[in-house]
């Protein structure tokens, strides 16, 4: 009976297992790489496979960037899956935004949000959230080259 109990038990850890991102979502990307040269705009998501707002904004973002060509804009993801500051700011540094992203947290690091950042500069442009449609990302990002 105890065997049977843990069997089931590990079957259903098993069945469940991490929450993984959409295939073809962003979040899919799990290497971050430097940005192209040309790149005006990092639009940067502050992700983890845990967090519901990420689970709501991820989707909108690449049905938007799939269906637009933001010229001048790479889309990257900074996954905090495992909670992983150190693993989270190395990317983000070499995106060349660590010190940006640090001054958006300065004490703990929060998921769910796209933030629309000038390369040059650092400067957040703009901050997409869940609550926003695909029409208002385009808004936003479409803004953020301007």
């Amino acid at each position: 009976m105890r065997f049977s109990l843990a069997v089931l038990s590990f079957a259903l850890l098993a069945a469940c297992g991490p929450s993984v991102a959409a295939p073809g979502s962003l979040a899919d990307v799990k290497a971050v790489t430097a940005p192209a040269e040309d790149t005006q705009v990092l639009a940067v998501l502050s992700y983890a496979s845990w967090c519901g707002s990420c689970k709501v904004l991820d989707p909108k973002v690449e049905t938007v960037r799939a269906a637009n060509d933001f010229e001048g804009v790479e889309f990257f993801a900074l996954d905090y899956s495992a909670k992983d500051e150190a693993a989270y700011f190395a990317d983000a540094e070499t995106l060349g935004i660590a010190e940006t992203m640090r001054e958006i947290f300065p004490e703990k690091i929060k998921t769910g949000q796209l933030y629309l950042i000038d390369r040059s500069s650092g400067d957040v442009l703009s901050t997409v959230t869940k609550s926003m449609s695909e029409a208002e990302i385009v808004a936003a990002i479409d803004g953020a080259l301007s």
